[in-house]
């Protein structure tokens, strides 16, 4: 090559998936002086990149020879969708050396990523972030946060003795995490960070006579505000763990007590809308959490006993027909027979969901059906408002602030 000529990006820069044995330091290194000021390095390698859910295989690195200038990380996981599973791959710490920016490696590593993620058989992918629209991630839940002043917090003595725990409980709390949530559209199947940073705890639990963890609340002073204390995560007897966070509450000088990213359906929260209790539910636009559809097919298959269960249930019941969806880049048919489903590659002009992007919306039921092709600007076709408001209900999906990427 000349003195005088430039290298182009896609010669300068390598493209490769992580590699355990060699990147983990380079990455972590990469996301502290990007995230942290360059703090923190051993405990984002042995906490938030070793030791949990992380995909080396379809996270996308980019070097400039033996430099990192750009991470496309992907943490992948199993998520519920009301009784069934999807393979969802988590996007974060996604970020480009500030000397390498806006040259486009950033759509570089997501395309790639997009094509590894369909090979390793995931479903969906869901992110936080505004600068993803264009790869095709729509809104897939809200920020929604339940405020209670001092007198609004119920008036409930705890019924058995509590302690904090450690981060050796985390296997025990693991497993009634996945024992109360396994209904709870949105949530994570753990384990997924299997170490804890001890100081961001903040868990109290209960057991049983034999010595059996059998319920705990985690809570912490807001980050914003630490006059809020929030309830991050919450397993086992309601009752007892509003009466654990009273306490907790009043051995601070705290004003509000504040519940986040537990489940609309969380049997605590069920208590709280019986009384007096502020609900706000934050809408973003082009941020907040997003979804992006990876696979319709694997997806429609994986949900089908759902699909049916709401048509049986429903004046379809004894419907046959179909209705084609249509993501844009994918198309799929659900053949409907006296209810049952089939996913089929036919197509019916009659009953068409063209959604584009959006479809990922309906698939995990992340508003109401007639709010999101209102939102969307969908046109509907034959009675095809009518068979979505059945199949894809609002699930009021929600991830778990601890299962956060």
């Amino acid at each position: 090559m000349k003195n005088n000529q430039i290298p182009s990006p896609a010669n300068r820069y390598k493209m490769t998936p992580a590699d355990p044995e060699k990147d983990l330091n380079p990455i972590a290194k990469f996301t502290s002086v990007v995230f942290a000021d360059g703090q923190y390095v051993e405990e984002i390698a042995q906490t938030y990149i070793g030791n949990c859910h992380y995909d080396w295989d379809t996270t996308r690195l980019i070097w400039d020879g033996d430099q990192l200038v750009h991470h496309w990380g992907v943490w992948g996981y199993p998520m519920r969708l009301g009784s069934s599973l999807l393979k969802v791959a988590g996007i974060g710490a996604v970020a480009t050396a500030e000397a390498c920016r806006k040259q486009g490696l950033m759509q570089r590593a997501a395309l790639d990523s997009f094509q590894a993620m369909e090979r390793n058989g995931y479903d969906l992918t869901v992110l936080r972030g505004r600068h993803y629209v264009k790869f095709g991630y729509v809104r897939a839940w809200n920020y929604v946060t339940y405020k209670l002043k001092p007198a609004e917090i119920p008036a409930i003595e705890t019924r058995q003795p509590y302690q904090a725990l450690t981060v050796a409980h985390i296997p025990h709390m693991d497993a009634l995490y996945n024992r109360d949530h396994q209904a709870f559209t949105g949530t994570a199947v753990r384990p997924t960070y299997r170490k804890k940073n001890p100081d961001e705890m903040g868990v109290y639990g209960w057991f049983d006579a034999d010595g059996n963890l059998e319920g705990y609340v985690r809570a912490m002073p807001a980050e914003d505000d630490p006059k809020a204390l929030v309830c991050l995560e919450a397993t086992g007897d309601p009752q007892q763990g509003l009466a654990v966070l009273g306490e907790r509450f009043r051995s601070g000088e705290f004003e509000q007590l504040h519940f986040f990213t537990l489940p609309r359906q969380h049997p605590i929260l069920q208590i709280l809308r019986r009384g007096a209790v502020i609900v706000e539910d934050r809408y973003f636009d082009i941020t907040g959490w997003r979804v992006r559809l990876v696979n319709l097919r694997s997806t429609l298959e994986k949900i089908q006993p759902l699909l049916e269960a709401r048509l049986q249930n429903s004046r379809f019941a004894a419907w046959t027909g179909s209705l084609h969806l249509d993501s844009g880049q994918q198309q799929a048919t659900l053949t409907v027979e006296a209810g049952r489903v089939r996913v089929t590659d036919g197509k019916s002009a009659e009953h068409c969901l063209q959604a584009g992007p959006a479809l990922a919306r309906f698939l995990i039921g992340s508003d109401d059906a007639g709010e999101i092709i209102q939102q969307e600007g969908i046109t509907c076709t034959g009675q095809t408002l009518e068979l979505v408001n059945i199949l894809f209900p609002n699930l009021h999906p929600m991830l778990s602030h601890w299962d956060e990427y």
